[in-house]
């Protein structure tokens, strides 16, 4: 089966999405320690300044000089916006706060949907078999490819490297040099939020469930149900499945604003 996500089109930079050539891979792997330790100590409600005083002011990340704090802010403002007035922040942190265990699966899907080489990069994860060794240079030739003569072949070691460290910390990977394919364990907060991701971006009903979202958390589609059918019971979203129809609506999760966006004005 072949992955596939929808181009981000710059309209959907107001959920959180990024259009960007290049995302936040080009310098860093997806920063978990530093994203755990920052929705740990911040409330939920927490506001981009408060991210910025908490990192940049109080030096809640422990970073050795101001610069160190600053270049850790930028790169988690390009992983993550680290702002609740984006869908996709305001919602990682929502869901983490209900099941802190999700929080690398929650991370990982908000930095995809802020990242073409990483997006591009699970073509390459889904393909591998559980078990299955996945060698460095591999990624590289799989990057070329998806991007070719973008990055110079120091460039490709850091981002091959980088995304492999971010598969890995999200539980897709595992072990040193080489990796092997593994597969996360993600319950029903994990799939909330990677097909709220496709929502945002138009994708409904069986397209949604067939989606490289759905992909992203689990290849079973019949745990994909299970979890949404959690999800509704829970009031995080309204869910049917009856007579080949599927109707997948996230509107409980989302604002006025952004239900009028998603569907027009009631």
């Amino acid at each position: 089966m072949t992955v596939a996500f929808p181009l981000i089109p710059p309209a959907s930079e107001r959920f959180g999405f990024s259009a960007k050539r290049c995302g936040g891979h080009m310098a860093r792997s997806m920063m978990l320690t530093e994203i755990t330790l920052l929705t740990g100590l911040l409330p939920v409600e927490a506001t981009l300044g408060d991210y910025r005083q908490a990192i940049l002011k109080k030096n809640s990340l422990g970073k050795l000089t101001y610069s160190s704090r600053d270049k850790s802010f930028v790169h988690l403002r390009e992983l993550y916006s680290l702002d609740p007035a984006r869908t996709l922040f305001r919602l990682l942190r929502r869901l983490a706060a209900e099941d802190a265990a999700s929080l690398p699966l929650l991370a990982m899907t908000c930095a995809l949907c802020r990242d073409p080489q990483l997006r591009y990069s699970f073509t390459l994860i889904d393909e591998l078999k559980p078990g299955e060794l996945l060698l460095r240079q591999r990624m590289e030739a799989h990057l070329e490819a998806g991007f070719p003569g973008r990055f110079s072949p120091a460039m490709k070691v850091s981002l091959a490297r980088n995304v492999n460290t971010t598969w890995t910390v999200a539980g897709y990977l595992t072990g040193r040099t080489p990796k092997v394919r593994a597969l996360p364990t993600p319950n029903w907060v994990a799939t909330t939020y990677a097909l709220l991701a496709g929502y945002l971006l138009g994708l409904r009903g069986e397209i949604l469930l067939r989606s490289g979202f759905a992909r992203l958390v689990t290849t079973d589609p019949a745990q994909v149900t299970a979890h949404l059918t959690a999800a509704s019971a829970r009031g995080w979203l309204r869910f049917r499945q009856a007579g080949g129809v599927v109707d997948i609506d996230f509107s409980p999760l989302l604002t006025t604003e952004e239900q009028e966006y998603c569907h027009g004005p009631s």
